[in-house]
């Protein structure tokens, strides 16, 4: 194999790379913002595919340094626009006024849960390390109360009320850091 080749490939990999790490942090809100506009599952889970297919093959096109989440947001937003235009042909539908006021709200409840987001890794920074540890056995995949006392070595009621009193605490550091 030629040092171009070599080259190449080594290019891509980093490439793929690059794009699986920016998709994964959108991925979530991606597929909420489709649903939030496509009411089947099955037609929603095929225009996220589009959505990605597309974003890959133009990911040569997207700036660096650029919100890479309302770039995937505005690819979607053109497959729901396209699949709406297919649709409309056999199926009632929204207006098109409707459809926007649905876009807006569901753009509004993202900036909310991202805001949300970043209150709650604020609160879970502030907690202690033995809170932290606690929740990260908690919700670990497949965690469950009586797992995570045996782990911890403490009573199924004790976790039980470590755990409330957690969830209260971050729940009032949350409402106090988006007042």
């Amino acid at each position: 194999m030629t040092r171009e080749w070599k080259d190449k490939i080594y290019l891509e990999t980093d490439r793929g790379k690059h794009f699986m790490m920016l998709y994964m942090s959108v991925q979530r809100r991606l597929y909420g913002y489709v649903m939030s506009s496509i009411p089947n599952p099955s037609d929603a889970d095929d225009i996220v595919q589009e959505t990605v297919s597309i974003m890959w093959s133009e990911f040569d096109k997207f700036q660096p340094g650029t919100n890479f989440a309302a770039w995937a947001l505005c690819i979607a937003r053109y497959q729901i626009l396209t699949y709406r235009k297919q649709i409309t042909k056999t199926k009632r539908v929204f207006s098109e006024q409707a459809m926007e006021a649905i876009q807006e709200v569901a753009e509004t409840t993202n900036h909310l849960e991202q805001e949300r987001r970043k209150a709650l890794q604020h609160c879970l920074e502030k907690l202690g390390e033995k809170e932290r540890k606690i929740l990260c056995f908690r919700y670990e995949i497949g965690a469950t109360l009586r797992t995570v006392s045996e782990r911890l070595n403490i009573n199924n009621n004790t976790l039980y009320n470590v755990l409330g009193r957690i969830h209260i605490t971050l729940l009032n550091c949350v409402r106090r850091n988006m007042a």
